[in-house]
């Protein structure tokens, strides 16, 4: 799964696993699957972090498998998603565009997606996530990062992107990449 901020402080969803930080990790998962939502297909497209915009060199992701779902749980009177879980595997190659040097990265999980009318995300992941966080971002160091185990991620309505690892471990790929 993945969570990106873009220009302008914009968070999309470019396929993550999260639960929202009011909702208790013992009781969360079996009220998401009671829910009688549908399941729908989801894909992660393609991207490419320009060079000094995320790494010092340029990164390019590319799909190697991907299988996701998603289902909207909760939603606001104007149709846009509240609560959103998702399941599935994604799994992702990236390549250093300067040296050509990649790594397959398993960002598969399960999980669900807590959106503030803000426009804030505030998620709790339950397996494995990445997150693009771009250089001069206020919260977490800058990185194409692979957060395995869980964690909680927020994403400020302005664009600021924290991590905190709960029992997670946490890689650079810029580091790894380097």
């Amino acid at each position: 799964m993945r969570l990106s901020t873009v220009a302008g402080g914009v968070a999309v969803l470019a396929a993550a696993l999260c639960v929202p930080a009011t909702a208790s990790a013992a009781s969360t998962p079996s009220a998401a699957s009671d829910s009688g939502a549908a399941w729908q297909p989801y894909r992660t497209a393609p991207w490419t972090d320009a060079p000094g915009a995320v790494c010092t060199f340029g990164v390019a992701a590319t799909i190697v498998t991907d299988q996701e779902q998603d289902r909207t749980l909760a939603s606001y009177p104007n149709g846009d998603p509240r609560l959103q879980e998702f399941r599935g595997p994604l799994v992702i190659r990236y390549t250093n565009q300067s040296t050509g040097d990649s790594v397959v990265r398993d960002l598969s999980g399960y999980g669900w997606f807590h959106y503030g009318s803000d426009g804030s995300i505030d998620a709790l992941i339950a397996s494995h996530i990445g997150v693009t966080v771009p250089v001069g971002n206020p919260g977490f160091a800058a990185g194409e990062w692979v957060i395995s185990g869980r964690s909680e991620v927020t994403v400020s309505s302005e664009g600021a992107v924290n991590v905190r690892l709960i029992t997670a471990t946490a890689e650079n790929l810029c580091q790894t990449l380097a």
